[in-house]
This record gives structure tokens, sequence and C-alpha cells, in this order.
């Protein structure tokens, strides 16, 4: 009984390394799936429109980028809209990245979708595309 245990005891030692190794692999195919785009701040095309005004326009802004996701887009005279936590009472969703490729598969530009919710139900949409 005494080496059942001690085999036992082995055995789940040597299982350590094997969760660790799956752990990595899966970050490696988070960033791969992220479209390889670093993390950082980018000049993008954005589309906006407001459902309440019917307001539709397009700007050049800078748009923040972590994890293959769009987090922020800056306004020329200051401000923006950000993923989490806000005192202004929005609601902000979505910005996954998505690549765009050429036939020969070079990548052109990634595109996303972000849409705001105000405290009002105003609801702002912004199409993203980095090029």
């Amino acid at each position: 009984m005494k080496y059942f245990y001690i085999l036992l005891f082995l055995l789940v030692i040597n299982l350590e390394p094997v969760a660790a190794k799956s752990i990595y692999t899966s970050q490696c195919a988070d960033k791969a799936r992220y479209g390889n785009i670093p993390d950082g701040r980018y000049n993008a095309t954005v589309e906006y429109f407001n459902y309440s005004t019917y307001t539709r326009a397009t700007y050049q802004l800078v748009v923040g980028v972590e994890y293959g996701n769009v987090v922020s887009i800056e306004f020329p005279k200051g401000g923006s809209v950000h993923s989490g936590y806000n005192n202004e009472g929005y609601n902000y969703t979505g910005g996954l990245l998505s690549k765009n490729t050429d036939y020969q598969g070079n990548i052109i530009s990634y595109t996303a979708s972000v849409t705001v919710t105000e405290n009002n139900s105003n609801i702002l949409t912004f199409k993203i595309t980095i090029s």
C-alpha cells in the first residue's frame, strides 16, 4: 500500500508541468486569434453614428488596442470613450478586432465595431478601421 501512495504522489507531481504547458499553448493561440496586432495606440478611420440625432460622420482618431480589442477612442479636443469603469455612466461594448487580408494573405487592415449606450439610452456606434 505504501508503494501505491508513492506512485500516486509521483504521478501527480508529473502532471503539473503538463497543465502549465497547456496554459502557455492557449495563450499563444489567443495571440494568434487576436491577429498579432501589438497593444498600443493607432491612427484609425472611425465612422460614427448617433441613433438619436441620425448624425453620421467619419473621423481620423487615435484608438487604444489591448489584447486584440479596441479599448478606447480618443477625441481630438480631449476626452474619450473607453471600456471599463467610467464616471459618465455610459456602457461600452464590442471592440474585438478582425483581421482583413488580401488574396495572398497579407494583412491590409483591422476592423472593429463599438457601441456606446449613454445613461439616457442614446446609442452611439463606431465602426473602426486600422489600416
